[in-house]
């Protein structure tokens, strides 16, 4: 199966597209520690998922560092909102849609 075909990667590619321009607005002594922090996790999310779809030998591992780094994502995301970098809604927003991959992806992890 091919990994744009998995639900998972396709809602993970789609958050991070809608994300990655509100990096745009926080503030320059940010944008090379948490926007560069919440960019490489999204990165390693995609290629760990990607990997666990391709190298079924290793399939839970890299799923399971997958989750790691969705759970990183979501203390990322706290921090931007508790500094103030995003609003209120967009938070919950981006916060219901990391819940839901990660429901999906502990499927895909209890399924392997």
């Amino acid at each position: 199966m091919s990994v744009e075909n998995l639900e998972v990667y396709k809602k993970t590619e789609q958050l991070m597209f809608r994300v990655y321009p509100a990096l745009k607005n926080f503030p320059k002594s940010e944008k090379f520690a948490l926007c560069q922090s919440i960019k490489e996790n999204f990165f390693q999310l995609l290629t760990h998922i990607s990997l666990g779809n391709s190298v079924k030998s290793k399939r839970k591992t890299y799923l399971q560092e997958a989750d790691g780094y969705l759970q990183t994502l979501k203390v990322l995301f706290r921090l931007a909102r508790f500094q103030r970098y995003i609003g209120i809604e967009f938070h919950r927003q981006i916060d219901y849609e990391l819940t839901i991959i990660n429901k999906m992806l502990s499927a895909y992890i209890k399924a392997s």
